[in-house]
């Protein structure tokens, strides 16, 4: 895995760059919600990603959720954070994966490597802020 998160890491550092020069830093304590989770019409299948990432006194925490069909979570193993970046590494059904995420207040721009992937440049996705993590998931557009 140190090599896939290399790749993680290396994908992500540009825009980690352009994050910081265009956006403020989050407050010190609070939950953040970002999404792109959504129901296809169709099959009503899940598709996309949402997680919160809750910072406080007693520490940091992250909740993933994921749907490439059935909604799933990851178990999450590790979580490192420094200032508005977090890493962090988790098992899901689909085996382990890396995470690397650069937050900010309107948008998290997100790195996904799945072990099984190793051979391949990892998912870069941009994430919308949403107010709740249980808030409704709409339909797919």
């Amino acid at each position: 895995m140190k090599a896939g998160w290399a790749i993680l890491l290396i994908a992500l550092l540009p825009a980690t760059a352009d994050a910081r020069a265009k956006a403020r830093s989050l407050p010190r304590h609070g939950t953040f919600v970002y999404s792109s989770l959504c129901w296809e019409r169709g099959s009503g299948d899940a598709s996309g990603v949402r997680f919160a990432f809750t910072r406080g006194r007693e520490g940091a925490k992250l909740i993933y959720e994921y749907g490439d069909g059935p909604l799933q979570s990851a178990r999450i193993k590790s979580l490192e954070v420094a200032g508005d970046r977090i890493e962090a590494e988790a098992s899901t059904s689909d085996g382990e994966m890396g995470l690397a995420a650069a937050l900010g207040p309107r948008t998290a721009r997100v790195s996904i490597l799945f072990d099984y992937q190793k051979n391949a440049p990892p998912e870069v996705r941009t994430l919308k802020r949403i107010k709740r993590f249980n808030q409704k998931i709409p339909a797919c557009r």
